[in-house]
């Protein structure tokens, strides 16, 4: 071949390439389908880790200009990555927190400037010794190269709170963030407190500040519902005839508005979805898992869930399967913890038992399990055919009765060395998928409009959302982690065409995910700042059904937004009059005759919290012709001609 052949070959094939990669930057089908890349391997985060997680938090800790992320890990030791850039992380753990600072029992943690020094600070919130003892919660003052615990000096140790996910927020308007310590009912008559009102770094319980209709509040959100001008506080209240409060913050107490009917839920994303200066709200829920619950994490893996509770104490409960390989069996008891020993395991006719609570079964394992349902506690293991496999869970009605809890739950994984298929439960229903709800803000009044606008397209059993306009077409986004409370699904990437109507993206755009763990949540963050929302999924949900082996596969997962050719904004709030990090804040974005709207939440939802800089995509305006800010403090503030593509710092005059 001549030279000047094989320049023309390497030319035109160089036209090919990049012909191809500028059909992909524009053609929104393939951009859809390829908008995320998991780069969980090569981000130096830990791709390896198997087990529970309790959501995740992003803040830029050393100030940057990278957001950092913390992992809790819930029983496991919590995780600091500091971004590097380039799209690499390094754990920083060591560095920053003393040893003892990273265990015990931890539930959700959110970042803020609480004392207004231009450093992030966290707090991470913990149990409660089971429901019924004490565990300081911690409050970490970001030093510049470290963090020390202060709760306990600071006032918010609050050790018998129950607590599950932290809000800061500014309650009184007084430029000093407070925080909300989301939590469930202890299991006695104790009553900690929700609330506590920051005076000059120092922290008092207020029981004033909400009238809650719970004891159990585990989270809440801030947003803005009831007017464009009030920042509002929307907590889910688990009780009957009443799922969600709405309060309106600037005073103590706060009053309270009713806004939302009586609907489970279990994570909200608040976003003006259809552009019209109004906040709307979408709900992600699921039903309750049946009394059988499977979790299929591969071919030849199962992992059951049981739970027996005095109503279906006298029914046949339980499982068939086939498989042809040789298994391996794991049992555990979740509640009470002594619900099944090897003892209490029949295997096959003759009812041998296994060893321990890991044990082998053969192929050749041979004789249907027989046993009275409600007789004794106990797990009967039989065989037919070297291939089809059946498992029936009793409990004793006697002990439930006797003493707490009121029920037994029993665990089980089951791996064979070929795959496992045909899959039944005995005695129980699956739990039907619980539709998502949208409404609409239409003056401050919400308005249920899920039907016609597409979030149901795909149903799904929906544990944690986040919103962001995740191809910077000017119209807010959703992105749904899926799962029950045992057993992963592929997670929804909802695009938003426009007016608030949602189309469900094939394969998540990428993000689908695996089915391994438990759905647990998703937090959005620009990790690489170049303009385009990234995404971090967790799947070691760890609470209730979910607690011990279906939790015990999860981990994390970070997406990469592949962008294409729209133009963005990313704005930095920096208050003075108001707090720091202007928590609170509405900001308004006009280019090219369309309005969008962002309130300077803190990033918290349900378990996570998104890096709080605020995220406009621009489509193909170079400028937004108008940003309004409108703080906490009161003070309104107005830019024009601000250039697109770039990170903007907004400080309160």
């Amino acid at each position: 071949m001549t030279r000047s052949r094989l320049l023309l070959i390497v030319l035109i094939a160089g036209s090919s390439i990049a012909a191809l990669w500028t059909i992909s930057r524009h053609d929104p089908v393939r951009l859809e389908a390829n908008l995320f890349t998991d780069i969980t391997f090569e981000s130096g985060l830990p791709a390896s880790y198997r087990g529970m997680t309790y959501g995740a938090a992003w803040a830029d800790i050393d100030v940057d200009g990278l957001p950092d992320l913390y992992v809790t890990n819930h029983l496991n030791p919590a995780i600091l990555f500091r971004n590097l850039g380039n799209g690499r992380f390094a754990d920083v753990s060591n560095q920053w927190f003393a040893p003892d600072d990273l265990g015990g029992d931890k539930h959700g943690a959110a970042w803020a400037d609480f004392d207004n020094d231009g450093r992030p600070d966290l707090m991470q919130l913990t149990g409660a010794e089971a429901g019924v003892g004490a565990e300081a919660k911690r409050l970490f003052m970001n030093r510049g190269s470290r963090f020390e615990n202060v709760a306990e000096a600071a006032g918010v140790a609050n050790p018998f709170g129950r607590t599950r996910m932290p809000l800061w927020l500014d309650l009184d308007a007084d430029g000093q963030l407070d925080v909300f310590h989301g939590a469930e009912a202890r299991f006695d008559d104790r009553a900690p407190p929700f609330v506590f009102v920051q005076r000059s770094g120092k922290f008092q319980a207020s029981p004033q500040a909400a009238a809650f209709s719970s004891r159990s509040a585990p989270f809440c959100v801030l947003t803005q519902l009831t007017a464009r001008t009030a920042t509002d506080v929307l907590c889910r209240v688990p009780q009957k005839g009443k799922t969600a409060q709405v309060f309106t913050t600037g005073r103590i107490p706060m009053a309270e508005h009713d806004l939302i009917p009586a609907t489970a839920f279990d994570d909200v994303a608040a976003g003006d979805f259809d552009n019209d200066g109004w906040i709307d709200l979408f709900l992600a829920r699921k039903n309750p898992a049946s009394a059988v619950s499977f979790g299929h994490p591969a071919a030849n893996e199962l992992v059951i869930d049981t739970w027996i509770d005095p109503a279906n104490a006298e029914k046949l409960l339980g499982f068939n399967f086939v498989s042809t390989g040789r298994l391996e069996v794991e049992v555990a008891p979740v509640a009470p913890g002594d619900a099944i020993s090897p003892e209490r395991i029949h295997i096959g006719a003759k009812g041998e038992h296994p060893g321990a609570l890991r044990f082998a079964l053969a192929p050749e394992v041979d004789g249907s399990p027989v046993f009275k349902p409600g007789a004794d506690a106990g797990i009967h293991i039989g065989g037919k055919g070297g291939a089809n496999w059946q498992v029936l869970v009793s409990a004793a009605l006697e002990r439930m009765q006797e003493r707490a809890p009121r029920h037994q739950q029993v665990a089980m994984r089951i791996r064979s060395t070929e795959p496992i298929t045909h899959v039944e439960a005995i005695g129980a229903k699956p739990a039907e998928e619980a539709p998502a709800r949208l409404f609409m803000n239409h003056g401050g009044t919400l308005i249920e409009e899920s039907d016609r606008r597409g979030v149901n397209e795909r149903l799904v059993a929906g544990v944690n959302v986040a919103t962001g306009d995740f191809n910077n077409d000017m119209h807010l986004d959703l992105f749904v982690v899926a799962s029950g409370e045992i057993g992963k699904q592929e997670n929804v990437l909802l695009l938003n065409r426009g007016g608030g109507r949602f189309d469900a993206v094939p394969g998540a755009g990428g993000a689908a995910g695996d089915t391994l763990g438990v759905g647990d949540s998703v937090t959005v963050a620009d990790f690489d700042n170049d303009g385009f929302l990234d995404l971090l999924v967790t799947s070691g949900g760890s609470m209730g059904r979910s607690f011990g082996l279906p939790a015990s596969s999860g981990g994390y997962r970070l997406y990469r937004n592949s962008g294409n050719a729209n133009n963005w904004l990313h704005i930095d709030l920096e208050g003075t009059k108001s707090n720091r990090d202007g928590i609170g804040a509405r900001v308004e974005i006009s280019a090219g005759g369309v309005r969008q709207v962002r309130i300077q939440d803190g990033g918290v939802h349900h378990r996570g919290q998104n890096h709080m800089r605020l995220h406009f995509g621009l489509a193909k305006h170079a400028q937004a012709d108008s940003i309004v800010v409108r703080w906490p403090s009161g003070t309104v503030q107005e830019l024009t001609g601000v250039k697109a593509n770039q990170i903007l710092r907004i400080k309160e005059p």
